[in-house]
């Protein structure tokens, strides 16, 4: 006979054997499912942001101008006047940050031609603007070494105070 038929019957009353992985692989679910509701509900819309225009310090309204040579020249929009030579290699946090707006106006079939809006406000914080795509980015937050690459272009350009 098998072994299966020489199996006495459960009694009533009787217990199972609780399974030890049961109460790990419900939290797990849980666990997943709650995570799974936080993406889908807390997603919100991108903020705009407003730059005051009564605490700004200083600002540059800025184009960049690609140079057969892999450099980018940075210019004073407003004048003409050029900036900074960004040498090839060089500049990498500016550089990276310029490719990411143009390549979003590129994306979105927006002109090259409008400028980038620098500004740094009284407190020390320093933004960079499109006003085109509506794209602001707060510098500040990558540390003072890269938002200093930007201090430097204020300084040498002709910053409205």
């Amino acid at each position: 006979m098998s072994q299966a038929l020489d199996t006495p019957p459960r009694q009533a009353g009787t217990t199972r054997t609780k399974d030890p992985h049961a109460k790990p692989a419900l939290a797990c679910g849980g666990m997943i499912a709650v995570a799974l509701a936080l993406a889908f509900f807390g997603r919100h819309p991108p903020t705009v942001v407003t730059i005051d225009p009564t605490a700004v310090s200083r600002s540059l309204d800025l184009a960049f101008r690609d140079l057969p040579d892999g450099s980018v020249m940075v210019v004073d929009a407003t004048t003409g006047q050029d900036i900074q030579i960004i040498a090839p290699g060089g500049g990498g946090f500016v550089r990276v940050t310029m490719r990411s707006y143009a390549r979003e106006r590129m994306q979105r079939g927006l002109s090259d031609a409008t400028p980038f809006h620098l500004a740094e406000m009284t407190d020390g914080t320093v933004f960079l603007q499109d006003r085109l795509t509506g794209r602001t980015m707060h510098l500040n937050a990558f540390g003072p070494a890269n938002v200093g690459a930007f201090r430097a272009i204020l300084d040498h350009g002709r910053a409205t105070r």
